[in-house]
């Protein structure tokens, strides 16, 4: 409740200098389940509220985009999209080739299962699973995860939306004309910093230590002219 607040307040306080995105968290049916629901009825013995909040989320944005060359979101990339007028709709053969299809997503929405806005908010980076394995295991009830060596699209084990590999990410940076996709979604063993960053094309930054497993850390993406500087704890 107090993120939800905080985050409303700031917004508001300033709107040209204070930009949030829209997490896989903030969608009903997942808020609902694992206790924002609970917590407001809980603290303030009131559905209406978690209605309203759930007003508020559905108009976050999906992405953003800094110093036009870092693009932004909580999940990662998509390989299915395809805009006709101001709809989307999931097809194999239509991939998000242009920024202006990321801009031209209509809000407020109730992201639909499969689509671009789930993909967004729940793909995965197949490189990750290399790295820090055991945080998809804790997402997916301690299964094993089978893709360690993506290259394309593959089946991601949350059981919604994909894994890509870096061969996908160098080819969407190249046509969306980015240097870099900056995402979270997943908790880090070790604070990223450039040494241990394990590619150049994509970064994952997790900022809540909210798990108190593994010793996850923190870190905050600082991008200045002179390029991407990392802040871990």
């Amino acid at each position: 409740m107090e993120c939800a607040i905080t985050r409303t307040y700031f917004q508001i306080k300033y709107p040209s200098n204070f930009f949030t995105l829209r997490g896989n968290h903030e969608c009903s049916a997942i808020n609902r389940v694992y206790g924002f629901f609970e917590e407001c009825n809980r603290r303030y013995q009131s559905t209406r509220l978690w209605l309203q909040f759930q007003d508020t989320f559905a108009s976050l944005p999906f992405t953003g985009l800094v110093a036009g060359k870092i693009l932004c979101m909580h999940g990662g990339l998509s390989p299915k999209v395809h805009l006709i007028g101001k709809t989307l709709l999931a097809e194999d053969n239509c991939i998000l080739k242009k920024l202006n299809q990321l801009r031209e997503i209509t809000r407020p929405i109730d992201p639909p299962n499969p689509s671009l806005h789930i993909d967004l908010l729940w793909s995965d980076p197949d490189n990750y699973c290399t790295v820090s394995g055991f945080c998809v295991r804790l997402w997916t009830g301690l299964r094993a995860c089978s893709y360690f060596a993506t290259r394309g699209w593959a089946s991601n084990c949350r059981g919604v939306s994909y894994v890509f590999g870096k061969d996908v990410v160098e080819d969407m940076n190249a046509k969306l004309k980015i240097d870099l996709v900056a995402r979270a979604h997943q908790a880090l063993k070790k604070a990223v910093t450039p040494k241990r960053q394990p590619n150049k094309v994509w970064l994952t930054i997790f900022v809540q230590n909210i798990f108190q497993i593994g010793g996850e850390q923190l870190s905050i993406l600082r991008p200045s002219r002179k390029g991407v500087g990392l802040a871990g704890k």
